[in-house]
């Protein structure tokens, strides 16, 4: 069944009631929690580690198909945001089986803290400052966070499990590094498309490909808000020539 998501104006209560099941004594302001690169594209920087099947411990005997399904999970970051979300999707249970094992029901309790805590720095900031898009993920987050913990408690892991992977992902799908790898890829895969039919000068399309490298080096200095800034404007190049 696909979960309800919070209604618009649930941010706050839903806050403070995981910040009390964390036992945090203050749940009303978060200064590590913020949008960055907001005059673009805008991205959820929350200052904690969400739960990353990449640095979890893969058992010697894993069956090749789960292991895959980590290559896949940890390769999707890099595709276009609707097409790396549908991969990432069909990994969760692949990686339940590889991993539930492994963590066992106190290990993927330590996770969902970390997934609350996450939650709970999100819904503390000002909803009407945030896209709709960061919104919506945000909520998913909590959901998934609530079902998690309902399936932890009735002993099943691994429903816990697929929940606590598919609320993380929300979130960091969000998150700087995931926004900036999908507006590099989305881009780079418009300026593929790009005929010799279609109405850009041959000074666009220079900057255009300035940009690109930039966003490129900007990956690779793990520079997120550049990056993101760098797509950002090509992607602007890309729309309002390409009209």
């Amino acid at each position: 069944n696909t979960p309800r998501l919070l209604r618009p104006g649930s941010f706050v209560m839903m806050a403070a009631v995981l910040g009390t099941l964390l036992g945090c004594e203050d749940a009303t302001t978060d200064p590590l929690a913020r949008i960055v690169a907001g005059e673009t594209a805008g991205a959820l920087a929350l200052g904690v580690d969400l739960p990353h099947p990449g640095s979890w411990t893969v058992p010697d005997d894993a069956a090749p198909e789960s292991a895959d399904a980590l290559v896949r999970w940890l390769t999707s970051w890099d595709l276009p945001g609707d097409e790396g979300r549908g991969v990432r999707n069909l990994t969760y249970s692949s990686l339940a089986t590889l991993f539930v094992p492994e963590l066992g029901r106190g290990g993927i309790g330590e996770q969902l803290d970390r997934l609350a805590e996450g939650v709970r720095r999100a819904l503390l900031l000002p909803e009407e400052q945030l896209p709709e898009r960061i919104r919506v993920r945000i909520s998913e987050a909590a959901n998934a966070h609530a079902l998690a913990l309902d399936a932890l408690r009735a002993e099943n892991l691994r429903d816990a499990m697929v929940q606590l992977l598919a609320g993380s992902d929300a979130l960091r799908e969000v998150g700087p590094e995931a926004v900036a790898r999908t507006m590099v890829s989305e881009v780079v895969a418009d300026r593929r498309n790009i005929s010799a039919r279609d109405s850009y000068s041959e000074q666009d399309l220079e900057r255009l490909d300035r940009l690109l490298r930039g966003g490129r080096e900007a990956l690779s200095d793990q520079d997120w808000v550049r990056a993101i800034r760098r797509a950002y404007y090509a992607r602007g190049l890309i729309v309002r020539d390409g009209a």
